[in-house]
């Protein structure tokens, strides 16, 4: 007869995952153990492995979640009806926004992909493929110019607006002179400025 879940079981879930990110991001994935998680969360060392039976569980679960997030509002922002440049907006207004309220999950995402096992890796880095994907559809829409370039191209601009946006989350806090709407306006326009500027003769080189 199968185990009945407890009705908080996600709730108790989600706080271990909140917890561990933060851990994390602090002190660095390979210096965390099971036992801070667990302390960190009030929980027993027993109760934690009844939700995960090893820690590298808890970093894929963290990475899956943030990214898996990132790819459903983009899919959203993307199907929306509206203009591409708006749609572009929108997306980089989502990134702040979501960005800002995950700071640790973000931190981890970004400097302990490396700690996964190779399976785990093929599975978090699948997703993060389709949200270029859709994004690089989406910058291929904004410049029509640099789509007609070939996949390659408008890739490559969304790899710069990604390195934008994650590089900018390394200093940026919401707490200053910034906010996270602020923001993103800034990066948006110094992002699709340079972007209306590809193709044309005498300016920006296309890459390759």
């Amino acid at each position: 007869m199968s185990r009945v879940r407890a009705d908080d079981y996600q709730d108790k879930r989600q706080g271990i995952l909140d917890a561990a990110a933060v851990l994390f991001a602090q002190a660095g994935y390979a210096n965390v153990k099971m036992m801070d998680i667990a302390r960190s969360c009030g929980a027993s060392k027993s109760m934690l492995y009844h939700y995960f039976s090893k820690k590298e569980d808890v970093l894929f679960e963290i990475m899956k979640e943030q990214v898996q997030s990132y790819l459903e509002a983009a899919e959203a922002v993307v199907a929306l009806p509206s203009p591409p440049e708006q749609r572009l907006r929108e997306f980089v207004t989502m990134w702040i926004r979501k960005a800002t309220q995950a700071r640790a999950r973000i931190t981890v995402l970004m400097y302990e992909y490396k700690f996964l096992p190779k399976r785990q890796r093929s599975v978090v880095g699948d997703v993060a493929r389709r949200l270029i994907d859709r994004v690089s559809e989406l910058v291929a829409q904004v410049n029509p110019a640099l789509g007609r370039m070939g996949p390659s191209h408008h890739r490559t601009y969304t790899l710069l607006l990604f390195g934008l946006l994650n590089w900018t989350e390394v200093w940026y806090r919401s707490t200053g002179p910034l906010g996270p709407d602020e923001m993103a306006d800034a990066i948006y326009h110094l992002f699709l400025d340079g972007l209306a500027s590809v193709g044309r003769a005498g300016t920006v080189r296309s890459p390759g």
